[in-house]
């Protein structure tokens, strides 16, 4: 027989009744599609940059589509279904050092959102996880600004 937790029995009910301060999957749909936004530029910049600087943009991609799916399945485990969040627009030939200052941009407000959920008692630890791994990409986008090559 399982064991019956009255305090996560008393948040569920909180939720369902709308009793919560604050809903998890407010602004989920939102921060998805920053992160699909900063992964496609990402993984475009990498095949325009060169050695050290296209992998660390490849493995910066690769972490926002992780975040992405994991703020998917905090969504679809709220009970809210799959979202429905548009892909992003056709990247063009901006230079590399401009998209990545609009990249830096979405990484500070995707860091500040998930600072602020981090005591989330269901997905805390996985938003505190994702906001280490902004903070780490805010650094490699100054690292990697700082690094460039004049663009013609």
């Amino acid at each position: 027989m399982e064991v019956y937790d009255k305090a996560k029995a008393a948040r569920v009910w909180q939720r369902v009744q709308g009793e919560t301060a604050a809903n998890p999957t407010q602004g989920l749909q939102g921060l998805i599609a920053e992160e699909w936004a900063d992964a496609a530029v990402y993984l475009s910049l990498s095949r325009r940059v060169q050695g050290n600087q296209s992998a660390i943009l490849k493995k910066m991609g690769q972490e926002e589509q992780a975040h992405m799916a994991c703020l998917k399945g905090i969504y679809t485990l709220q009970g809210s279904g799959r979202p429905d969040i548009p892909s992003p627009p056709p990247l063009d030939k901006t230079p590399v050092s401009v998209m990545l200052r609009r990249c830096y941009g979405r990484e500070m407000r995707c860091l500040a959102q998930y600072e602020s959920r981090a005591s989330d008692p269901e997905y805390g630890q996985v938003f505190a996880r994702m906001a280490q791994q902004e903070r780490e990409h805010c650094r490699q986008i100054l690292e990697l600004l700082g690094s460039l090559t004049q663009e013609k």
